[in-house]
């Protein structure tokens, strides 16, 4: 059964969303073949193909379904309670069939619920579907809901095609098709792209305008479009990134900026570090990735000059570097557009990500101060494990997804019978939920699948107490062993480390695999007891450790960020992008209306035509495509022309514009007509023989 790169499945017909979807797999250099292109589901059949695993959504590497609450309940109950009722009905049906697909493709989906047509639909059933489905997803890792088009929705006006959906059920325009695909797109980039966990700012030409240096702080301005990019980086720590702030400045100056503007809706209290000052901008990085023991493909750099922008990628070139526009507006339209600051679904440990960073550097703090056992002594860490519920399924797929440092066996699903997770704190704060355990029963041994701690709660003794936790419950269960499954990645070096420690023999299996079996007394007594490794770990008080590995993998696909920053912002902007990619070939001789029609046809077809002479048919053509030729010719040119004109074997480029300019003509002649038989009926009996008379004479 072949596998293919894209499913879709809509209740209207959907297809005419292809070329914009194969466009922008193009544009992120996302290849495809024969077996791996863009399949649809057969119209209106999204409940079989989202509960079927051999349908188009089954077999895909990722799914996009599309629904309107008109095509779901009937036009006539929807202005009636029992409608609406039924309308939140159907909101809990799909939401359940969402979660059977993309729980048995392990593949992630978006789900659309599109605007209602002006004619047939209800906002209302629309506002009440929207809302729904929204909420069952919040936070969702595996499905994800859009309840628009934003960024990329047009005007109104430019939304629906009532001809097209009157003819063909095709409801909306293809300025609003290209949008959808842009924006379902996205949003699958977002799902699948590992993001960055760092936003770095310049201050002067980017936070404000001036220099705050030679302006001083009251001298800066921060107008309507600054104050944008400011609402964005809000949004940014909201969503659990962490902002710091990289400008060549005095420190004092800066601090003074916020210190003035109480308005701003970033203060201090929200940067997680800083690096204000004249070093090198890359050797500032290389300083915070060091502070907040994160890797630099970790960070992305916002900088409106060309030379910081170029020092940076020179010197850090793990570091995604983009360079803001000069104007405020345009910059803030960027970031709008900035794809790697999308974050597809955000978890509770994710808005609280920064205070935990400011609380770490407390501890940092606390640490240079005394003796390591002094340190651990006072610390005051309590460690919670609890079976893992309804209410932890989100963070515990980050985790999975997310920890590579203190994973032992490099699991990213989890499959066991049991999962426990860890929740830390200690007495500068809450770490919140940082650890996992999925365990399985086999014979006398309690098997640990995954066994993996996020690296902020790395080397103070939880670890230990999560390996204890499994020998106490193995013990409490009459069983003899516990086991933890191994495999060696190129990060989990301080998960090796830890294994070595252990009173445990290794029982190889597969290729690169092994299990550390310990007996379950042994288990349960490890303990904590600092030495060496974390003293180094520490670094002498004062010192700036070295930057680690991220987390994350180094971001894929970003080549095109400020290509698809600058140029493809709005649906127009799509089209004409997707048009310069399918050339027309200029044929001498050929009319206006001709010129038109090859280039409708070579943006339609699956082979451009040539001269006026192809036949629509012989280029690929089909019945859809007829639909939505139809449909640009009467936004083009105002006429519709009639079935039995095109469905013919003449079909051909000069044979369309013919009937074309008829049809303009006829319609000129009528309206012609209709306006002197208006003009007449405004007259007199003595104006028309006054009229008679001279035309006589």
């Amino acid at each position: 059964m072949n596998k293919i790169g894209l499913g879709v499945a809509a209740t209207f017909t959907a297809e005419p969303l292809g070329d914009a979807l194969r466009f922008w797999l193009a544009e992120l250099d996302v290849e495809g073949d024969a077996e791996e292109d863009i399949a649809f589901a057969p119209y209106d059949q999204v409940f079989p193909s989202l509960l079927d695993s051999g349908s188009v959504l089954g077999r895909a590497g990722a799914a996009v379904v599309l629904v309107r609450a008109e095509d779901l309940v009937a036009g006539d109950l929807m202005a009636e309670q029992d409608g609406l009722d039924e309308v939140e009905a159907v909101a809990t049906d799909l939401a359940a069939a969402l979660r059977t697909s993309a729980r048995a493709s392990g593949t992630p989906h978006v789900l659309v619920v599109c605007p209602p047509s002006p004619e047939h639909g209800s906002p209302e059933a629309h506002a009440r579907l929207a809302s729904g489905l929204a909420r069952a997803f919040e936070g969702d890792r595996a499905v994800s809901v859009l309840t628009s088009a934003e960024p990329y929705e047009p005007e109104p006006e430019a939304v629906h095609d009532a001809f097209a959906d009157r003819t063909g059920n095709v409801p909306y325009t293809d300025r609003y098709f290209a949008a959808l695909a842009a924006a379902a797109v996205r949003r699958l980039h977002a799902m699948t792209t590992p993001r960055p966990k760092v936003v770095a700012v310049d201050c002067d030409g980017t936070l404000w305008d001036g220099v705050v240096g030679e302006d001083g702080p009251d001298g800066v301005v921060i107008g309507p479009e600054r104050m944008e990019i400011w609402r964005e980086l809000a949004r940014q720590v909201a969503a659990g990134r962490l902002l710091c702030l990289c400008s060549k400045n005095e420190e004092k100056d800066v601090r003074e900026v916020f210190a003035r503007h109480p308005e701003l809706p970033v203060g201090l209290d929200d940067v997680a570090a800083m690096r204000v000052g004249w070093e090198a901008k890359s050797q500032a990085l290389r300083s915070l990735a060091a502070e907040l023991d994160l890797g630099l493909d970790s960070f992305v750099f916002l900088d409106d000059s060309p030379v910081e922008c170029a020092e940076v990628r020179a010197g850090c070139p793990e570091v995604l570097t983009l360079r803001l526009p000069a104007g405020a507006a345009e910059a803030a339209a960027f970031l709008r557009h900035c794809w790697p600051l999308d974050l597809a679904a955000v978890t509770e440990a994710d808005r609280e990500r920064t205070r935990r960073y400011q609380e770490e550097r407390q501890r940092e703090q606390a640490r240079d101060e005394m003796s390591l056992a002094d340190f651990f002594a006072t610390l005051d860490l309590r460690v919670t494990i609890t079976p893992a519920g309804s209410e932890h399924e989100a963070r515990a797929a980050q985790l999975a997804e997310r920890t590579n440092q203190f994973n032992l066996s490099g699991a990213r699903r989890l499959d066991g019978d049991e999962k426990f997770v860890v929740d830390v704190r200690d007495r500068f704060g809450d770490y919140g939920v940082v650890g996992l355990t999925d365990v399985r029963t086999e014979g006398d041994t309690l098997r640990a699948g995954a066994f993996l701690l996020s690296c902020r709660a790395l080397g103070r003794g939880v670890e230990h107490r999560m390996l204890a936790h499994l020998g106490a419950l193995a013990l409490e269960r009459g069983l003899a062993r516990v086991a933890l499954a191994f495999r060696a990645t190129e990060r989990n070096r301080p998960a090796r480390d830890f294994l070595a420690a252990l009173p445990a023999r290794v029982e190889p299996y597969g290729e690169e695999a092994a299990w550390y079996v310990l007996d379950a007394a042994d288990a349960a007594a490890v303990v904590h007891v600092p030495g060496p490794a974390e003293e180094r770990a520490a670094g002498p008080a004062g010192t700036v450790g070295t930057v680690r590995a991220a987390e994350t993998a180094a971001p894929a696909g970003w080549a095109a960020v400020e290509r698809i920053a600058t140029r493809l912002t709005g649906a127009d902007a799509i089209l004409d992008a997707m048009r310069a990619a399918r050339p027309v070939t200029e044929v001498a001789g050929a009319s206006p209306v001709e010129a038109t029609v090859m280039r409708m046809w070579a943006e339609l077809l699956d082979v451009a035509p040539a001269s006026v002479s192809d036949g629509f048919f012989q280029l690929g053509g089909h019945s859809l495509r007829l639909v939505q030729f139809m449909a640009r010719v009467r936004a083009e040119f105002g006429v519709e022309l009639p079935f039995d004109t095109l469905y013919t074997t003449s079909f051909t480029v000069a044979e369309v514009a013919k009937a074309i300019e008829e049809r303009q003509l006829a319609d000129t002649d009528d309206e012609e007509l209709a306006g002197l038989l208006d003009e007449l009926a405004g007259l007199s009996d003595e104006e028309i023989d006054a009229l008679l008379d001279s035309g006589n004479g």
